[in-house]
Protein backbone atom coordinates (compact mmCIF):
# COMPACT_ATOMS: atom_id res chain seq x y z
CA UNK A 1 0.00 0.00 0.00
CA UNK A 2 1.28 3.49 -1.03
CA UNK A 3 -0.40 7.16 0.27
CA UNK A 4 0.59 10.28 -0.47
CA UNK A 5 0.49 13.64 1.90
CA UNK A 6 1.61 17.27 2.51
CA UNK A 7 4.56 16.26 -0.48
CA UNK A 8 5.77 12.94 1.28
CA UNK A 9 4.49 9.94 -0.67
CA UNK A 10 4.29 7.02 2.38
CA UNK A 11 5.14 3.79 1.06
CA UNK A 12 3.88 0.85 3.68
CA UNK A 13 5.35 -2.34 4.68
CA UNK A 14 3.81 -5.22 6.25
CA UNK A 15 4.11 -9.34 6.69
CA UNK A 16 6.35 -11.09 5.80
CA UNK A 17 9.84 -8.62 5.09
CA UNK A 18 12.72 -10.92 4.44
CA UNK A 19 15.38 -12.86 2.17
CA UNK A 20 11.98 -15.00 0.69
CA UNK A 21 10.23 -11.47 -0.10
CA UNK A 22 13.15 -9.29 -0.57
CA UNK A 23 13.29 -9.04 -4.66
CA UNK A 24 9.97 -7.84 -4.64
CA UNK A 25 10.18 -5.44 -1.57
CA UNK A 26 13.22 -4.09 -3.54
CA UNK A 27 11.24 -3.64 -6.83
CA UNK A 28 8.43 -1.82 -5.49
CA UNK A 29 10.66 0.73 -3.11
CA UNK A 30 13.00 1.46 -6.13
CA UNK A 31 9.49 2.19 -8.24
CA UNK A 32 8.70 4.31 -5.54
CA UNK A 33 11.77 6.34 -5.20
CA UNK A 34 11.91 6.61 -8.88
CA UNK A 35 8.92 8.97 -8.44
CA UNK A 36 9.00 10.90 -5.21
CA UNK A 37 11.36 13.54 -3.67
CA UNK A 38 10.16 12.73 -0.18
CA UNK A 39 9.33 9.34 0.62
CA UNK A 40 8.69 8.00 4.31
CA UNK A 41 8.23 4.11 4.80
CA UNK A 42 6.15 2.89 7.57
CA UNK A 43 6.67 -0.75 8.91
CA UNK A 44 4.30 -2.68 10.44
CA UNK A 45 5.07 -3.50 14.11
CA UNK A 46 4.05 -6.92 13.60
CA UNK A 47 6.17 -7.41 11.16
CA UNK A 48 8.28 -10.19 10.36
CA UNK A 49 11.65 -8.73 9.76
CA UNK A 50 15.13 -10.05 9.08
CA UNK A 51 18.27 -8.52 8.04
CA UNK A 52 17.81 -8.44 4.54
CA UNK A 53 14.84 -6.09 5.11
CA UNK A 54 17.03 -3.51 7.07
CA UNK A 55 19.82 -3.75 4.28
CA UNK A 56 17.33 -2.57 1.82
CA UNK A 57 16.29 0.08 3.97
CA UNK A 58 19.61 1.58 4.29
CA UNK A 59 20.47 1.15 0.61
CA UNK A 60 17.36 3.28 0.04
CA UNK A 61 18.32 5.78 2.49
CA UNK A 62 21.96 6.29 0.94
CA UNK A 63 20.44 6.49 -2.79
CA UNK A 64 17.97 8.93 -1.38
CA UNK A 65 20.57 11.42 0.11
CA UNK A 66 22.71 11.09 -2.83
CA UNK A 67 19.82 11.70 -5.26
CA UNK A 68 18.91 14.81 -3.04
CA UNK A 69 16.01 13.57 -1.91
CA UNK A 70 14.89 12.78 1.59
CA UNK A 71 13.68 9.39 3.14
CA UNK A 72 12.58 8.64 6.60
CA UNK A 73 10.98 6.38 8.43
CA UNK A 74 7.39 7.04 9.23
CA UNK A 75 7.32 6.10 13.17
CA UNK A 76 10.12 4.77 14.92
CA UNK A 77 11.32 1.46 14.45
CA UNK A 78 9.60 -1.22 16.66
CA UNK A 79 8.71 -5.11 17.06
CA UNK A 80 11.04 -7.47 15.19
CA UNK A 81 12.62 -4.36 12.90
CA UNK A 82 13.91 -2.70 16.12
CA UNK A 83 15.17 -6.29 17.44
CA UNK A 84 17.22 -6.65 14.32
CA UNK A 85 18.85 -3.56 14.47
CA UNK A 86 19.68 -4.06 17.58
CA UNK A 87 21.02 -7.36 17.06
CA UNK A 88 22.94 -6.53 13.85
CA UNK A 89 24.36 -3.30 15.54
CA UNK A 90 22.80 -0.64 13.71
CA UNK A 91 21.94 1.39 16.56
CA UNK A 92 25.19 2.69 17.60
CA UNK A 93 25.89 5.79 15.41
CA UNK A 94 24.02 8.56 16.67
CA UNK A 95 22.87 9.34 13.10
CA UNK A 96 21.51 5.80 12.75
CA UNK A 97 19.88 5.94 16.09
CA UNK A 98 18.41 9.20 14.53
CA UNK A 99 17.09 7.85 11.76
CA UNK A 100 15.54 4.09 13.01
CA UNK A 101 14.36 5.71 16.34
CA UNK A 102 14.19 9.15 15.65
CA UNK A 103 16.03 10.39 18.34
CA UNK A 104 18.04 13.57 18.57
CA UNK A 105 21.34 13.07 17.46
CA UNK A 106 23.61 13.21 20.87
CA UNK A 107 25.28 16.71 21.73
Amino acid sequence: MTSASAGVATIEFVGELTIRTIASLRERLVDFLAGSTAVQARVAPDATVDLTFVQLLESARRTAREAGAAFALAEPAAGQLRETLERGGFLAAADDRNFWLMQAEDR
